[in-house]
Formats: C-alpha cells, sequence, structure tokens
C-alpha cells in the first residue's frame, strides 16, 4: 500500500521487492502518467497496462458550464480531481469562468497541470484522496 496516493508512491511502495521476471497487470484510465509501468519495467518487471475507463466530456458541458458560472450565484468553489478534469473542464469552459471561483486540487499534480492552465490554486489535499480535498476546502 503507498503511502500517498500517486503514482511516485506507489513505484516506492515495490522498492523492498524482486521484480524481475514479475508478471504485472496494471488496469487505469486511457488518460494517466506513464510512471509506474515505466519504472516497474525499467526494475525489470513485465508490465501489462490494460485501458480499464476512458474519460469522456459530454457534448453540453460548454453549455452548462456557461450557465453554472455566469448564473447570478455562481459556485463558491470548484474541485479539480485530476489533470484530466482540469483540463477538459478549461476546454469546455475556459479559465475566465472561474474568476473569483476558489479552486482546490486534490494533490501535486493537479495544481501543477492547473496552474499551467492559469489558475490560481487557494487549497491543495494534504492527501491525496476525497476526504483530504474535503478537508483542504473546509481550512481553506
Amino acid at each position: 500500500m503507498p503511502e500517498e496516493y500517486r503514482a511516485e508512491s506507489l513505484v516506492q511502495a515495490f522498492a523492498a521487492h524482486d521484480l524481475v521476471g514479475k508478471r504485472i497487470l496494471l488496469p487505469r484510465a486511457a488518460v494517466a502518467r506513464d510512471v509506474v509501468p515505466a519504472e516497474l519495467t525499467r526494475r525489470g518487471a513485465h508490465v501489462d497496462v490494460v485501458e480499464a475507463y476512458r474519460t469522456v466530456v459530454p457534448e453540453d458541458a460548454p453549455q452548462r458550464a456557461r450557465e453554472i458560472f455566469t448564473a447570478e450565484r455562481k459556485a463558491d468553489w470548484i474541485a479539480f480531481t485530476s489533470s484530466s478534469t482540469v483540463k477538459n473542464f478549461v476546454r469546455a469552459a475556459g479559465v475566465e469562468v472561474l474568476r473569483g471561483v476558489r479552486v482546490a486540487s486534490i494533490g501535486p499534480v493537479t495544481t501543477a497541470t492547473a496552474r499551467g492552465h492559469g489558475l490560481e490554486i487557494a487549497a491543495e489535499a494534504a492527501t491525496y484522496t476525497i476526504d483530504g480535498l474535503i478537508a483542504a476546502i473546509l481550512r481553506g
């Protein structure tokens, strides 16, 4: 079990194990960083990556985002749970709709993606889980 819920920590959880010749099945999102399979392969494992799910943006996402973020009373916070949620939101709605809305991130990878799109992060989860994200918002 990794110490943190991110790829680098998962790789560290395997540090004490000899992976040479071991077969590892890695079901994951279609859009995911290659940190885990690359590092496990480097350590001698045979890694089979299987696309287990794919994030699909609804066709009406731009319209729905405009409605929500141009309403008389718009959201106080938006919480991003992955880099793909940041990218998909920005693609659908743009960055400008978030002016005046506080942005929360589930962790440092998502934060880096958000900042790369020009978003200011008001809260980042210390534990990279939904509970950690909620705690960060409550502290924010």
